[in-house]
């Protein structure tokens, strides 16, 4: 019997589970503090959700979803990605007709890909991401990509390069397969199989290709920029001209493409350059898309949005030294030296605690040694020491671990004290 977890998962608890808290919770703020809502979508989806957004070729959907048939015999996924849900939900539930120009949303939780884990890379994962749907600008694009870098900048990430290139609307990628084709058909056979199979079916997917990154022809292969008609050209040049006002650092990387085909014109990612494991390892990808909306029976609206691991950022976060200090405290512990006094430290805890004051207390102990010593373990910023003469006088002994001061409060008044010391 395995009572293991499954190859691929993870465990957070201890300093990795605040980790993980502090880097979703700046990821929230700014994703509000930027005019985003959350929206909050199901775990597991119709497959025909995925297969319709990402396409039937992608590695995703050809690779790497978990899927299987329920009692309903219907054919269920566990979501791989966070855009065809919140694309679903856009249409679904007709957030277009809220009279805005443009819907604003994020989301943030569990994902899941049937895929080796390496560094950085989990069969469950977690996702943090934003959409935006309506009518597109170049200003909104590089809005959305310095988004993105507000996040990384507030939570200290250091050597983070911005890539961003163009594939093209429609129209250029059309005219863009075709040479791809051109090009491929003759040079194939040094390819991987799955290469082979995408030349007919999407041979801009070969661009992608991991087993061949390295392949001189891939390398070698026409570049789309000299396939770009003049509106995406003109788009493209208009979004590097909003990043060079603000001064955010990039690279044109004519290579880079994504994998999913919904995408059209501006595509961009984070990676990380270092001299170890996660070098060249990407924290955030995205770009915009056209006809994602439409093809889940709603409006012809494009859209743009933006994918991070949380998983990949803390890891990123604990080679770069970035959560040192930041630890779990608790507000108050409250210390009872004789047992009757135990049914009064828990009232007391539990009024602190629906007063917004993080509060704890040893449940079995009332020797002053060992709760002392619980307290230190929970890195408690005051302690309440109640006993008999307290109890008898409607007062508490206050203790600020820090400072070691030490102050007599009245019980009534407890509240209000701590507010003022702990704000």
């Amino acid at each position: 019997m395995n009572l293991q977890k499954i190859k691929g998962t993870q465990d957070f608890y201890g300093d990795r589970a605040v980790k993980m808290h502090y880097v979703e919770n700046i990821m929230r703020e700014l994703a509000i503090n930027s005019g985003f809502s959350e929206n909050r979508v199901p775990t597991f989806e119709a497959t025909e959700v995925f297969v319709r957004s990402a396409g039937d070729e992608s590695d995703i959907v050809s690779k790497e979803m978990y899927t299987f048939t329920d009692k309903g015999k219907r054919s269920i996924t566990l979501r791989p990605e966070g855009t065809a849900g919140v694309a679903r939900s856009f249409v679904e539930n007709k957030m277009y007709a809220n009279n805005l120009a443009l819907t604003k949303l994020f989301y943030i939780g569990p994902m899941f890909r049937y895929e080796r884990p390496q560094a950085g890379r989990y069969r469950e994962f977690n996702q943090f991401g934003v959409e935006v749907f309506g009518d597109g600008t170049s200003l909104l694009d590089a809005d959305v990509i310095i988004s993105a870098y507000n996040i990384f900048k507030k939570l200290g990430v250091n050597n983070l390069k911005l890539k961003i290139n163009s594939i093209g609307d429609f129209e250029s990628r059309k005219a863009y397969a075709e040479v791809l084709k051109d090009y491929f058909k003759d040079n194939i056979d040094t390819m991987c199989e799955d290469c082979h199979r995408r030349l007919t079916t999407n041979p801009m997917r070969i661009l992608d290709c991991k087993v061949d990154k390295d392949n001189p022809v891939l390398i070698n292969a026409p570049k789309i920029k000299n396939n770009l008609n003049e509106h995406s050209l003109h788009y493209f040049q208009d979004v590097l001209n909003v990043l060079d006002k603000f001064n955010i650092p990039y690279e044109v990387d004519e290579n880079l493409v994504r994998g999913l085909d919904y995408y059209a014109d501006t595509v961009f990612e984070y990676i990380i350059e270092s001299d170890d494991e996660l070098n060249g390892l990407a924290i955030c990808a995205g770009g915009k898309y056209a006809d994602l909306v439409k093809s889940f029976n709603g409006m012809d609206i494009p859209g743009i949005g933006y994918a991070s691991g949380v998983e990949r950022i803390v890891s990123v976060m604990e080679k770069q030294g970035l959560f040192d200090g930041l630890v779990q405290e608790i507000d108050v512990v409250v210390i009872a030296i004789d047992h009757d006094s135990k049914l009064l430290s828990l009232k007391i805890a539990n009024e602190l605690r629906l007063n917004d004051i993080s509060c704890d207390l040893d449940y079995k102990n009332i020797g002053m040694k060992q709760q002392f010593k619980f307290s230190d373990r929970v890195n408690a910023k005051y302690i309440i020491i109640i006993g008999e003469n307290e109890r008898n006088n409607n007062i508490v002994q206050v203790k600020d671990v820090k400072n070691k001061d030490q102050i007599e409060v009245s019980i009534n008044n407890l509240n209000k004290f701590l507010k003022g010391k702990l704000s």
